[in-house]
């Protein structure tokens, strides 16, 4: 699963379709993880090359004439538009990210969650949009959880596959297997409310 499927993602629960949904990453797609590690080692040092490379001319920034183009706007925007927009994609994408049990992406993370765009495109502004690209679209969930605060549902992401099913179509057995598998990363509500100890 992207992350940025968590600007979209509500609860499919008769009732309540709630939005946003929380997410705690168990494991990285294959190597994920380390392309993560490497990616902070990188940003730290101020070199989104990389990212760049792999975003593909997907992300155009223009400091001359104040304009982003990206995958988080899906179309040209002037700066002074696109800096609202980001802030909202971080929210509703990187502040729903609870945790990740492997570690890999929480320095990027906290990255982009903590970095306050500037009036006007500068460097690090720059750097900050290719990293939040990158991450909510070059990178995949192999396992992990989605959980609904409102309903308290959870729907397992199981081999990148997030299971958005509601209640009369999941397979229960499925999902006591996952719950099972993961135990020691899911919320103790949710397997005290599926019978698992």
């Amino acid at each position: 699963m992207r992350l940025w499927l968590l600007d979209i993602l509500a609860c499919p629960a008769d009732g309540c379709k709630h939005y946003p949904l929380k997410l705690s990453i168990f494991e990285w797609e294959d190597d994920s993880a380390k392309r993560i590690l490497n990616a902070g080692e990188s940003y730290a040092k101020g070199d989104v090359g990389n990212m760049k490379k792999e975003l593909k001319g997907s992300v155009k920034v223009d400091k001359a004439k104040e304009i982003v183009e990206d995958e988080l706007a899906r179309s040209s925007m002037e700066v002074n538009k696109y800096i609202s927009l980001f802030k909202e994609k971080v929210n509703s994408i990187f502040r729903n990210v609870v945790v990740d049990e492997t570690g890999a992406s929480t320095q990027l993370i906290n990255a982009i969650i903590n970095f306050n765009p500037p009036s006007s495109l500068d460097e690090p502004f720059e750097k900050a949009i290719y990293l939040a690209n990158w991450l909510a679209f070059k990178v995949n969930v192999q396992s992990g959880i989605l959980v609904c605060e409102k309903c308290g549902r959870f729907y397992p992401i199981i081999e990148t596959i997030p299971h958005m099913l509601p209640d009369d179509l999941r397979d229960k057995k499925e999902d006591k297997e996952f719950l099972s598998k993961w135990r020691k990363f899911v919320p103790k509500k949710i397997l005290e409310a599926e019978g698992i100890t």
